[in-house]
This record gives structure tokens, sequence and C-alpha cells, in this order.
């Protein structure tokens, strides 16, 4: 049945989403309507690349905007934001990182933390990743984010300024932060804004761009995510969002090549894809950001489930042992098939007290929670 059509039903019906005028009207006195009281806008700071090769900084204050302009080659300084930019922040081209690594003595990872800045700033402090004042602590230790880093919570610029800060810092410790795209970064970029903070509409709104600006080709925090990998083998383990389904596995799989492919159509609106392939990659319920099929509950949308020989052809095709996922909200770190060969890791961010991580260190590995505490899982 055509849209349309559906809409008809429902004029005629006066059922639609909202409630009729003639619904509403009677002898019953209207409700008084009040107007919610918007909280004062504090937001940035988000930095615009000029044609001429100049940055703008703009950030809102007490609900006003404040800019910057930084002339080409300066460095950016912004000592209101030291603590998320660092002192004095040289920007450069990003170039999209290795899909493969070897294993580092010891591993962090983390999922979905979704703008909740506050509780992950705190989880990664206490467990060692991070010093008091934010700054990288993990050494050559590699960290590993398994997308979801944005949307629904208040604190996504925080949050994504950390993560891009602690990149730049973990390298220069000879270690490294692996940013894994999950399908919330590539809705964002898309334009597809429905799970966005009203917070960051507002504060689009004022600077003149649409929400997906926010994130746009023009800013330096959306230069650094269209350079992120979407899928990343660390060691024995993958890391990858949703999942890797038997259809995106059939043979030996290509990371370097999907991550290529996927970051072509960053910032698409998937209806604009012209390739119906790299569409359903990027955007398909089969694909590496949405795929749902390792949890029985989910498989009549995104099944059937991998059987256990099927996963293990998977596993042997991606070269790796195990599979860390998020995407699916799960109440502890679970392992869908035996001998660790899936991991489901996405505890919500929303409860600090309830949230959970990964510690791998040679074969041990440790759930972690927010006061540091480590759990061997097995």
């Amino acid at each position: 049945m055509r849209w349309s059509s559906i809409l008809t039903l429902f004029l005629v019906s006066g059922c639609l989403l909202f409630p009729c005028e003639a619904q509403i009207t009677g002898s019953k006195p209207k409700p008084t309507i009040q107007t919610p009281v918007l909280p004062v806008l504090e937001d940035g700071p988000h930095l615009f690349h000029r044609k001429d090769g100049s940055v703008t900084a703009k950030w809102v204050h007490a609900g006003k905007i404040v800019e910057k302009r930084f002339a080409a080659g300066k460095p950016i300084e912004l000592p209101e934001f030291e603590a998320l930019l660092g002192k004095s922040l040289k920007l450069a081209k990003h170039t999209p990182p290795a899909s493969t690594w070897p294993m580092p003595k010891k591993l962090f990872i983390i999922s979905d933390v979704e703008g909740e800045y506050d509780a992950m700033f705190r989880f990664l402090k206490a467990n060692g990743v991070v010093d008091k004042n934010g700054k990288w602590a993990f050494g050559k230790g590699h960290f590993v984010c398994v997308g979801d880093m944005v949307d629904r919570g208040q604190k996504v610029t925080e949050t994504l300024w950390m993560l891009y800060r602690l990149s730049r810092e973990s390298l220069a410790a000879g270690g490294r932060l692996h940013y894994v795209l999950g399908n919330h970064e590539v809705m964002i970029m898309a334009g597809d804004v429905r799970y966005m903070a009203p917070k960051y509409k507002r504060v689009a709104a004022l600077f003149g761009i649409p929400p997906r600006g926010i994130v746009g080709a023009d800013t330096e925090i959306g230069r650094w995510m269209r350079a992120q990998n979407s899928l990343t083998r660390v060691g024995d383990y993958l890391f990858v969002h949703a999942g890797v389904s038997p259809p995106l596995a059939p043979g030996k799989v290509d990371l370097a090549g999907l991550n290529v492919a996927i970051r072509s159509v960053l910032g698409t609106p998937p209806l604009e894809i012209q390739d119906k392939t790299l569409q359903a990659i990027a955007w398909g319920t089969q694909g590496p950001l949405w795929y749902r099929g390792y949890f029985k509950e989910w498989s009549l949308s995104f099944g059937p489930t991998p059987t256990s020989d099927q996963m293990d052809a998977i596993l042997k095709n991606l070269g790796a042992k195990t599979i860390v996922i998020g995407h699916t909200k799960v109440a502890q770190v679970t392992a869908i098939y035996d001998k660790r060969r899936v991991l489901a890791i996405d505890v919500p961010w929303t409860d600090a007290k309830k949230v959970r991580g990964l510690l791998v260190q040679g074969d041990r590995i440790d759930v972690v929670d927010v006061n540091g505490k480590r759990t061997e899982f097995k």
C-alpha cells in the first residue's frame, strides 16, 4: 500500500498520529499549553575550514555565538577549551588508518557512549586510560571505541573532542585510539538527525546551518570522522559496530576495501547512493553498521542467526577469533557464541554504575567498571 493511501485512511478515520481538530473541540475547555523554558545554550567549539585555508572557531556562550578567526596554518589556541583541544592544536590532513594492527600488550574497549561525556571521562580515568586531567595515560596500549559515540546525549561535542585529542596524544606515546564508526555517526553525517539531542539543532540554527553541518565536511571534527574505519582488526579481535553477516563474508574479507567503500559514501543520504551494493553495505540490515542477526530476538528482521559453522567461517574469512560489537543493547557484557567468538558490549551509558568495558591483556579478558574494578571474563 502506498503512503498516500495510508495517510488518506488515517485522515478519513480521524486517527492521524496527532489528534484532528474535530477530536479536540467540543464542550470541554482547551487545556493551557505551557511553553517549556529552554536551558541557556552552551556548546563548542566547532572549527569550520574556509576556502582560503583559514579556520573559524565558533561556540555558543550564554545563548550567543562567539567567533574567533585563525589564519591559514596557524595553530588553534582557545584557552576556554584547553581541556578539550589541548593548549595548541595544529591542524593537518587526516589520513585513514590501517585496517589491521598487531596485538598490543593492553587493549581497552568501550562502545555506544552516545554523548555521555562525564560518564566516559570518569570511566576512562578510573581505568587508567586517561589521567585526572583527561590526558592520555595508557602508554603504548590501544583504546577502541566501537561506534555510536554521538547522538542522544547532551555532551556530544565534548565527547568527540576528547576522543580527537586522545587520538593524537596516544600516537605521541606509541599507543593508538581506534574510532570505529557506528550507524549513528553515519546517520548524522548524512543528515538523519532524528536521534540528535535538540540542543544541537538549536546550535545549528544559531549558526545558520542544517543540523548535519555540525559535523559537516567543512568542520575539523567532520573531516576527522570521515577518515575513520568501520571495521578494524587488532590482533585476533575484529571490531565492528553491529556485526558481520554471512552475506558480507562469503570468502576472505578485504577489510581495507570495505572501509574505503564505506568512507566513499559518508555524508551521502542512502537514497542518493547510486551504487546499490554500496548502499546495502553502508545502510542495509546485513551491513556492518546495522546488522543484529547474532541475536535470536532480531532474527526475523536481520537473520537468520548464523549457525555455529557459519560463525566459524565468518571468523576465518575475517582472520579473527573474536568479533566485538556494540549497537544492540545488552544488560551485561555477553558472549553470544562459545569460545568468545562474539562479544556484545553495548551496556547503556545513561547509568554510569552499570556501564562496562573490556580490558584485554594477553589471553585474559577483564570486564571493567566505572570504579576500575576488574572481573575476569570466562
